[in-house]
């Protein structure tokens, strides 16, 4: 797949495939409204209430809540597998929907970079899954910001698993946007981990025509949202270009293992490719 072919990792229509049904999704929508509600209602008593409990039944009993709220998880290691695989890990996983932070907060010693989120619906529900979820963030907004929180994080790496999304945007499941290697390359270990998402009516997690709000309410509507997560084999430590390769190597090798397990290609198609060609739209 070439540079100039990012319009095939963009979705276009807000329904896709074989199992799009905007019909049903219409007859479905008024509810939905009311489930949205519900979730956001119920996220706020949950968050207030379990506020008073420990780290470790904050983490056991959001698992639970994500249940009640429509949204499953499933994995192919336990909860304790997960813990030690990825304890004192950078875990580089694929993006697929502005939705993708409620799996990763469910997992043992979690913790998300975050540099930005495009709507307040976002920012207010990611407000109330940190509090609730037992997990934590580094808010990053530069490369300096990063730096630091890395070389505070060696000093002292045990019991944190740092998730983040090498492609700095959203694909479409049907390929990945090139890593970035500025994320991978901090002398860690690196678990790639594959995440699919299944959404009812044939719905697209990420229409690239749509604001990020109306992106997170479509989902907060929808009946269902089930991920699957897929944790792959550990690459060692990145140390330097003589001993581990490129910096650029190292995070297509990463991109290379997810790609494979989803059975899509790994682009060389970047953030930037994207965000010029959504211009190009807009023209």
């Amino acid at each position: 797949m070439e540079n100039d072919d990012v319009v095939l990792l963009c979705d276009h229509e807000v329904f896709q495939g074989d199992k799009k049904n905007p019909a049903l999704w219409a007859l479905w929508f008024p509810l939905g409204i009311l489930v949205a509600i519900s979730r956001v209602f119920l996220l706020i008593i949950y968050t207030v209430l379990i506020q008073f409990c420990s780290v470790h039944t904050k983490k056991k009993t959001y698992r639970s809540l994500l249940r009640l709220l429509g949204i499953r998880i499933t994995c192919n290691l336990d909860y304790d597998t997960v813990q030690k695989y990825t304890n004192g890990c950078i875990v580089a996983a694929n993006h697929i929907s502005v939705f993708d932070h409620f799996p990763a907060l469910a997992m043992p010693l979690s913790t998300l970079m975050v540099h930005h989120v495009d709507s307040l619906a976002g920012k207010v529900m990611g407000f109330l899954l940190f509090k609730g979820s037992g997990s934590s963030y580094w808010e990053v907004n530069n490369l300096k910001q990063m730096m630091k929180q890395f070389r505070d994080w060696k000093k002292s790496p045990d019991g944190v698993a740092l998730y983040v999304t090498p492609e700095a945007t959203i694909n479409n499941r049907r390929g990945l946007f090139r890593f970035r290697p500025d994320f991978v390359v901090r002398g860690r270990p690196v678990v790639p981990l594959a995440v699919s998402i299944n959404l009812p009516f044939g719905l697209a997690p990420n229409p690239i025509d749509s604001s990020g709000v109306i992106k997170f309410l479509r989902l907060l509507s929808s009946p269902t949202i089930h991920f699957h997560l897929e944790y792959l084999d550990k690459l060692p430590a990145y140390v330097s270009e003589s001993e581990s390769g490129t910096a650029q190597h190292y995070a297509d090798q990463i991109q290379q293992k997810i790609a494979n397990n989803l059975a899509i290609p790994a682009t060389q198609v970047t953030r930037e490719d994207k965000h010029q060609y959504r211009a190009g739209r807009k023209k």
